[in-house]
């Protein structure tokens, strides 16, 4: 019996089966995610041991308002609540709590400011394409930069690829550059309805430079995501980076960069800070 069910699962393998990935939402519902960041980066300076540390756990917000005979999906996004928290060595640790904090400390007033409050009007293609944009909230730094994850245009099989370029701007020495990279998102495998998708951040552009490198890890990407094919939304995003860059300010420094960015739906649920609106 067990070797009948390996040879059924080869065939179905060999069969090559496409999948069409798409988003799936309907006007008047709202898609909540709960995005958690942690970091931690250990520098070392002319023998001096700097670590910064940080987290962030907020709830994004999906407000469908329309959804037009193309399947083009027009919503507003929203953080309905953060809580944030960072440390470096030699300076006193800074938090902040929208569901329990009534006034924000200096670096998180732009958070306080953007919690339950529409930050832009977009439409996306059922792949998630970006078509149009309205408002110019300041964007609030939860880990995850994109509304939703790039998915392919065309049906795609196991071992598929696809990917979407993207230039990184950076400010090194007051000179800004731009770094020329590409997402690439594979479909690893589709069991029960979900599919696995990995994607990694591969850089095009020649960097050399530790001074760049140490500012362009920090904008890079490496995980898996989960999606549920029949529902047509995410179900779990993981990135993780553990990255180590030697001479980026002098020939004995040193830097190590870790990540860890999770995403994932919640239930609706009402904030205290939302209900007060």
């Amino acid at each position: 019996l067990a070797l009948l069910f390996l040879a059924s699962g080869f065939a179905l393998a060999a069969d090559g089966e496409k999948y069409i990935l798409a988003y799936k939402f309907a006007p008047g519902e709202e898609f909540r995610t709960r995005v958690m960041q942690v970091s931690t980066v250990d520098t070392k300076i002319k023998g001096e041991v700097s670590i910064a540390r940080s987290r962030s756990v907020s709830t994004k917000v999906l407000k469908i308002t329309e959804v037009d005979s193309q399947g083009n999906i027009t919503l507003e996004n929203s953080v309905a609540d953060a809580d944030m928290w960072q440390s470096v060595t030699g300076k006193p640790e800074v938090k902040y709590n929208s569901r329990t904090d009534k006034t924000a400390p200096l670096g998180y007033q732009y958070v306080a400011d953007s919690i339950g409050k529409p930050l832009a009007t977009l439409t996306i293609s059922p792949s998630g394409k970006l078509m149009d944009r309205h408002g110019d909230k300041p964007q609030i730094n939860t880990g995850l930069g994109e509304i939703a994850v790039p998915l392919p245009e065309e049906p795609v099989k196991e071992g598929d690829t696809w990917e979407t370029p993207e230039d990184i701007r950076l400010k090194i020495d007051e000179v800004n550059i731009a770094i020329k990279v590409r997402q690439l998102y594979r479909l690893v495998v589709v069991q029960t309805g979900v599919a696995t998708i990995s994607v990694e951040t591969q850089v095009l552009t020649p960097v050399r430079d530790p001074k760049v490198l140490s500012q362009l890890v920090q904008r890079m990407q490496k995980g898996t995501i989960k999606f549920d094919i029949d529902a047509g939304r995410l179900l779990h995003k993981q990135m993780d980076l553990d990255e180590s860059i030697l001479g980026f300010s002098g020939p004995e420094s040193h830097m190590h960069y870790l990540s860890r960015t999770t995403e994932e739906p919640v239930a609706n649920e009402t904030t205290g800070k939302t209900a007060q609106k």
